[in-house]
């Protein structure tokens, strides 16, 4: 059985950049600022990291947004 896939329309593609932008500022603003966070480089390096990835994944949905 294969698995069905969604239907996607033009808006889906802004609508999930903006949800990957919420992320990335919530990200920084209360987790990349704590002190913690700042003051221990092996928890920095993880969320530096996966802000990393979220950037990556936003500009790979915007590429593929369709002209």
């Amino acid at each position: 059985m294969s698995k069905k896939k969604n239907k996607i329309n033009d808006g889906h593609y802004l609508e999930l950049m903006d949800r990957l932008h919420v992320l990335m500022s919530n990200l920084d603003t209360h987790i990349a600022s704590h002190p913690l966070a700042e003051n221990e480089p092996d928890v920095k390096k993880k969320i530096s990291k996966a802000f990393k990835h979220l950037w990556e994944a936003y500009q790979l949905v915007g590429n593929k947004i369709p002209e």
